[in-house]
């Protein structure tokens, strides 16, 4: 049995929500309140030493990271593939993954924390907000979100997240260029990683810094959006309060956005 430990609106969870879905394969949901710090329990850092998520178990035995979750769920449950056949395309897909882990990740993160749980984080004490990021394990990650909610869109990291944004998105277009999908004519894992960051970039509104011009993603991703996955993944994920924190006033922040981008 495979049982998925998440969180609504995390990116690294709707990638493995998105592939279970893809291969209609069932699992449990034990779904974490990450904005209240259930990621950083004794029980889950015992599955998580990491205290993020996701987790998947799978016959008792934890598997953390979402690339390796996507990995682990392509060679445990080979049909339908979500990697192609061949080896090119796999080395693509994989390559996507790559960028993703490499740059992009930390790109969302500091940007998510900077736009939308700034004004939600803010309202705690300053004894609070400290032991929040105290329970953070990894001291980069931890440094990168105190400072996107401290400092906001002069955080240090911004401008160079929204440039990595950027490049993800243009590396995107010049592929779609050549095939339908980011590894060859099919929908692969590639895609499946990449959906969650796309969505996020229309979330925070830089969807208007980082998309505008870029026909063949935005083709991509309406494609993206009808499968029935999207809706089963992301969509029905999203609590009330994860809507309110992505309720971002957008001429303010593309304004600034602007600012940052030059």
């Amino acid at each position: 049995m495979l049982r998925l430990y998440h969180a609504g609106p995390s990116v690294s969870a709707i990638k493995v929500r998105l592939a279970l879905h893809e291969k209609n394969l069932p699992w449990s949901s034990e779904l974490l309140n990450v904005h209240h710090g259930d990621q950083f329990t004794a029980a889950y850092r015992r599955l998580n030493p990491n205290g993020v998520v996701p987790t998947l178990v799978h016959d008792d035995r934890p598997i953390v990271e979402s690339t390796v979750i996507l990995e682990y769920l392509e060679d445990s449950f080979p049909q339908p593939a979500l990697m192609p056949a061949g080896a090119h395309e796999r080395a693509a897909a994989r390559l996507w993954m790559k960028k993703i882990d490499d740059y992009l990740h930390a790109a969302c993160g500091a940007l998510t924390f900077a736009i939308a749980f700034r004004p939600q984080l803010l309202k705690k004490s300053r004894e609070e907000l400290e032991a929040r990021f105290a329970a953070v394990p990894d001291p980069n990650l931890r440094q990168r979100q105190r400072e996107s909610v401290l400092l906001g869109f002069e955080a240090p990291q911004i401008a160079p997240a929204l440039r990595n944004y950027g490049k993800f998105i243009d590396d995107m277009e010049a592929t779609l260029v050549r095939s339908p999908y980011l590894a060859g004519d099919s929908y692969s894992l590639a895609d499946v990683a990449a959906t969650p960051y796309v969505n996020r970039a229309a979330m925070l509104t830089i969807d208007a810094i980082v998309l505008d011009n870029r026909p063949l993603v935005a083709a991509w991703f309406e494609r993206i959006r009808a499968r029935p996955s999207f809706t089963a993944a992301i969509t029905d994920w999203m609590s009330e309060d994860d809507r309110d924190n992505f309720r971002i006033p957008r001429d303010e922040t593309v304004q600034q956005l602007r600012r940052l981008s030059g």
